[in-house]
């Protein structure tokens, strides 16, 4: 199973007054995860999936621990992993982190639609593509 992984560093303008990262802008760190990995690791630009491909891929499900807060100026090391893969759903597992230590957990499930709002098969050059960052435990289980 492979891992992707990424480095964030906490600026002015995620934090709120006391200098933590207000929560609501982990959200938008943990979208450009995702976005960072289509482009990086599988090779397919989120612009080229909507505006070529005609495939948004939305969140449909979010489930978030917040174990302890990020501070301005730490780094935050972002992992994601494949905890599930359907016909047109992904289960992502998305783990934000700074000294070794766990500062949040996402469970996400993007799907794969087209611009009429309705699912559609995940593409299977990038089915593959997902399935490299798949555990054998969660493959089993999908």
């Amino acid at each position: 199973m492979a891992l992707f992984s990424t480095k964030q560093t906490i600026r002015f303008s995620d934090c709120d007054p006391a200098g933590i990262v207000y929560y609501p802008n982990y959200f938008n760190m943990a979208q450009a995860l995702v976005e960072d990995w289509f482009g990086q690791s599988l090779g397919m630009p989120y612009a080229e999936l909507l505006n070529v491909r005609k495939i948004a891929l939305p969140t449909v499900h979010l489930t978030v621990d917040f174990n302890r807060p990020s501070r301005l100026g730490e780094v935050l090391t972002w992992s994601l992993k494949v905890e599930g893969l359907g016909r047109s759903s992904i289960r992502l597992k998305l783990i934000a982190s700074a000294d070794n230590v766990e500062r949040l957990s996402i469970q996400q499930v993007i799907v794969t639609i087209d611009p009429t709002g309705k699912s559609v098969t995940i593409p299977p050059e990038l089915r593959v593509k997902v399935a490299n960052y798949q555990s054998a435990t969660a493959a089993k289980k999908a």
